[in-house]
């Protein structure tokens, strides 16, 4: 199949995907302050989102091994293809038994009546969702490995169209419990069932798209496991800079503003980012391409696969944030009802910063899909731990928009390094990039 084949492919399936998210999103949202209040949505966006943290522990091992897996498999390895399936699985394995042995430890000590201002009695309650939460998030790294075997298939669609129904599993299994109680333990635990059925059926249709690489453990490579670390590691930074980006505001605006509060900026930012929504399925679409292109040495076709998709997420970004300025309030309105109310100031400062991440965001792919994301990683975490801290101090002094502005920190220093890294690595030039038109040429120059 051609590239540009292959391109649209992953493009319908990665649309399907953001808006089967996006429905389930306008469904659950009002479902959940509904029935919960808003108090209690507000605990439980909090108690879901911190888990989340625990996506550091899987040391980007999947992510490595998937980047691997397509670009030994389009060099015609399959046996270094196997090696680093079954090293990066074993791995996660280890990971995942450790990691929900030591939560159990430590998470019923801590004080979170307190932190949610919930009543004392809910204590154990709030144990167990945490713990049941955090399970499922160890069951979702081995997701990460088994996509390197759709990516190996040259199947990326497939994938997507495949987990583009994981959130209305979770949907349902939310739906199916509520009726019968509001308490957050059983609630955490029909979503540790939903991503269980959810990661056995993505396991099993992983192998069929490709059966030559499964897991043995005659294939695990010690050898392999410094550059697995060494990558993994790097790997690491970008969902802990996206933890501090986006939980660690969720619990700021917690503490500093209350739970009411976190109800409207998550809301809020929720409806903002369906902008992003549209970048990251462009990013989707031309992660794997680019490691198979780089494991074949075809470097001007992966040059200008990075030129025409950044210019389509700018126009993208700009299309979006024009249309949600327009008919963002009447959207909020008609998506949460009379329950909460829109801040026209906060949805502004969150529109803000969307052009800027659009000339980095999508030129990143470039650092991810050829394990060379280590400079990249660290000028993340950096870029995000500043935004952070400046999140807590302009909440103070400015509210939610405040808060809402600090993500445009990130965005302003990490635009001259990817764009300047990307561009070393696909052998092209700042003058061929700012010239741009790839996208008037695309059909033909990208065959």
């Amino acid at each position: 199949m051609s590239i540009r084949s292959i391109l649209l492919k992953n493009a319908g399936a990665g649309a399907w995907s953001k808006v089967s998210i996006i429905l389930v999103r306008i469904v659950q949202v009002p479902l959940l302050l509904s029935i919960l209040g808003v108090d209690d949505f507000g605990r439980w966006t909090v108690l879901y989102s911190l888990p989340s943290w625990l996506n550091l522990t899987n040391m980007g091992f999947g992510n490595v091994a998937a980047n691997d897996m397509a670009m030994s498999s389009a060099a015609g390895d399959l046996p270094a293809a196997r090696q680093a399936f079954a090293t990066a699985s074993g791995l996660i394995l280890a990971i995942g038994v450790v990691g929900i042995g030591l939560i159990s430890a430590v998470v019923p000590f801590l004080p979170w009546c307190a932190f949610l201002k919930a009543p004392v009695a809910r204590h154990d309650e709030i144990v167990r969702g945490v713990l049941f939460l955090s399970a499922s998030i160890f069951v979702t790294f081995f997701l990460d490995v088994s996509l390197g075997r759709f990516r190996a298939a040259r199947k990326t669609h497939t994938s997507v169209l495949i987990c583009s129904f994981f959130p209305w599993i979770d949907l349902l299994a939310l739906m199916v419990t509520l009726p019968f109680t509001h308490r957050f333990d059983f609630l955490g635990l029909s979503l540790l069932g939903s991503t269980l059925v959810c990661c056995v059926v993505y396991q099993w249709l992983s192998r069929r798209a490709i059966p030559s690489i499964v897991f043995n453990l005659r294939d695990f490579r010690r050898e392999r496991l410094p550059g697995l670390f060494r990558k993994g590691l790097a790997f690491q930074a970008f969902p802990l800079g996206n933890a501090l980006l986006y939980q660690a505001s969720i619990m700021i605006v917690q503490a500093v503003l209350g739970p009411a509060s976190v109800a409207i900026y998550s809301t809020t930012r929720t409806l903002v980012r369906t902008v992003n929504q549209s970048m990251e399925l462009v990013n989707a679409s031309i992660w794997p391409e680019l490691s198979r292109l780089f494991g074949l040495g075809e470097l001007k076709k992966a040059s200008r696969l990075h030129r025409v998709s950044v210019e389509i997420t700018l126009l993208l970004s700009f299309g979006g944030v024009l249309f949600l300025a327009i008919f963002g309030p009447w959207l909020y309105h008609l998506w949460v009802g009379k329950s909460l109310t829109l801040s026209r100031p906060l949805m502004i400062v969150f529109l803000l910063p969307i052009p800027f991440n659009a000339l980095w965001f999508t030129s990143s792919v470039v650092h991810m899909a050829t394990n060379q994301h280590a400079g990249l990683a660290r000028r993340y975490l950096g870029a995000a731990l500043l935004s952070a801290i400046s999140c807590y101090f302009l909440a103070r002094f400015a509210g939610l928009e405040g808060a809402a502005l600090s993500s445009l920190v990130m965005d302003l220093l990490l635009i001259p390094y990817v764009l300047k890294h990307s561009l070393y690595l696909t052998g092209d030039s700042w003058h061929e990039f700012i010239r741009g038109r790839e996208l008037l040429t695309w059909k033909k120059r990208i065959a």
